[in-house]
């Protein structure tokens, strides 16, 4: 099998969902019989190009990538790019390509995960409900043409977004390995954007306070973690608190050989890179990071109840602060 043929075979069945058998995938996606995809995976005669779109498609990985597999100069990153001009329904994909990655690899294969944040990553936001409706609400606020009356109470979570955030809950137990490099200010930069909203009037006083709690139960969460090094799904993690700031979140994942680096633009919108290269340069930018940060989990206990109390009194002084605001 010459090296071409070889790369697409590898690309298309490491592509195909472990749950999946390859062979029965592709005699049915493609319309061949059985022995024509052992040809095609031997290296005996290639896929042909309409084949390989079909695949790409469906399996989504791109052309170009394997166009430039031998050619480092080159990378591919995967903007997660979609046709879909409705607010919600663009980020319903991007909800979901954004915890697609996680369901694509294989369920009884260690996984690891070291992400650096400035924000509340996803994976926290949606066990708690009100903090899920927020972050939706002020996608549409931020992408709809007319947004500037557009009310928080008005908001309605659409029940496929729903359906999908209760498998992003089941789905976080897939990551054994967890590191997380905190900025700072990682919650008085989600205390902003909300009490930004308030502050027009956007969000009813009942509502803020009912964000609030969740907010309190986020940081509950996270120091039963911190304590602890589990979550509820007995996934193991480690928090480091970094001395620097954080300009920009992104997470390295590996499983076996598989790497994966996600740059967030956003809470939900990542650039994706797979480049092997990229990926390890990548790591030991995040490894440096770790150099500067200090763990808290099972460790530096006074540091870690001391950053834990300091996030629920920004919470509370914030709260005291934007509601005498509002009733003057």
């Amino acid at each position: 099998m010459d090296n071409f043929r070889s790369t697409i075979a590898t690309k298309i069945l490491s592509s195909i969902p472990p749950r999946v058998k390859p062979i029965d995938y592709l005699m049915e996606a493609l319309n061949i019989s059985r022995e024509s995809v052992y040809r095609r995976i031997r290296g005996d005669i290639s896929f042909t190009f309409e084949e390989i779109a079909k695949l790409s498609v469906e399996l989504k990985f791109s052309i170009d990538e394997l166009i430039n597999k031998d050619t480092p100069s080159r990378i591919i990153f995967d903007l997660h790019v979609n046709g879909a001009n409705d607010p919600s329904d663009v980020f319903i994909t991007r909800f979901n390509q954004c915890f697609q990655c996680i369901n694509n690899l294989p369920s009884n294969k260690e996984i690891e995960s070291v992400m650096v944040l400035n924000h509340i990553p996803a994976n926290f936001i949606i066990f708690f409900n009100h903090l899920f409706k927020f972050t939706y609400y002020r996608w549409m606020h931020q992408n709809q043409e007319s947004s500037l009356k557009y009310f928080y109470a008005n908001v309605t979570l659409p029940d496929e977004l729903i359906e999908m955030q209760k498998k992003a809950i089941g789905s976080s137990k897939s990551f054994q390995n967890n590191i997380l490099i905190f900025d700072p200010n990682i919650f008085p930069n989600l205390i902003r954007e909300i009490q930004y909203y308030y502050k027009r009037k956007l969000i009813t006083t009942n509502d803020f306070l009912l964000i609030r709690e969740d907010l309190l139960g986020l940081v509950d969460m996270m120091e039963s973690i911190a304590q602890t090094g589990y979550n509820a799904a007995e996934a193991k993690y480690n928090f480091y608190l970094s001395s620097l700031n954080i300009e920009a979140s992104s997470q390295y994942i590996k499983c076996e050989e598989q790497v994966k680096s996600l740059f967030f633009v956003n809470v939900i919108e990542p650039v994706a890179v797979n480049n092997p290269t990229l990926c390890a340069i990548h790591k030991k930018w995040l490894d440096s990071i770790r150099k500067y940060a200090t763990l808290i989990t099972q460790s530096n206990e006074i540091l870690q109840v001391r950053y834990f109390n300091k996030q629920r009194a920004f919470i509370e002084e914030l709260t005291e602060a934007t509601t005498s605001v509002i009733s003057i």
